[in-house]
Parts: structure tokens; C-alpha cells; sequence
């Protein structure tokens, strides 16, 4: 049983990661771009964070990429492209 509740555990801690991964890049997206978000209005694989929104926020994450990009980056995060 104690096998079990360590595999539950590991499963638990990578949604803990997730959800805090998600929570990190939501702020310093708001952050940049004075909005608030959604955690669930983008997905981060492979160091691209795809938005999931209007064309006006594309528009305007797009006119702050680098901005956006720099404060990831101070945060920890690598990001390659925002699409």
C-alpha cells in the first residue's frame, strides 16, 4: 500500500508543478500587459507558450514578446516563442 501512495504522490507533485508553472506565466503575463488572464488561456510545451485568446491579445502579446520573454526568463523559465 505504501508503493500506491508514493505513486500518488509523484502524480500529485507534477500537477503541483504544472498548476505553479501555469500560475508563474499567467502573473508575468498580466504583468506585461496590464490584463488579467487566465491560467487556462495558454499551454507551455517545449518552451512555447501557445495562447489560447482574441486576436487583440495575440496582437498585443505579440507587440511585447521580448518584454514578456525577459521577465520569464528572470523567472526561470526558457522561452523560445509565444504563438
Amino acid at each position: 500500500m505504501q508503493e500506491i501512495s508514493k505513486f500518488f504522490d509523484r502524480i500529485r507533485n507534477i500537477a503541483l508543478q504544472e498548476l505553479h508553472k501555469r500560475e508563474s506565466i499567467s502573473s508575468a503575463l498580466s504583468k506585461s500587459l496590464n490584463i488579467k488572464l487566465n491560467p487556462q488561456d495558454f499551454e507551455y510545451n517545449n518552451c512555447v507558450i501557445t495562447v489560447k485568446g482574441s486576436g487583440v491579445l495575440k496582437s498585443e502579446i505579440f507587440l511585447k514578446k521580448k518584454n514578456i520573454i525577459d521577465i520569464l526568463a528572470k523567472k526561470g523559465f526558457r522561452v523560445i516563442d509565444i504563438k
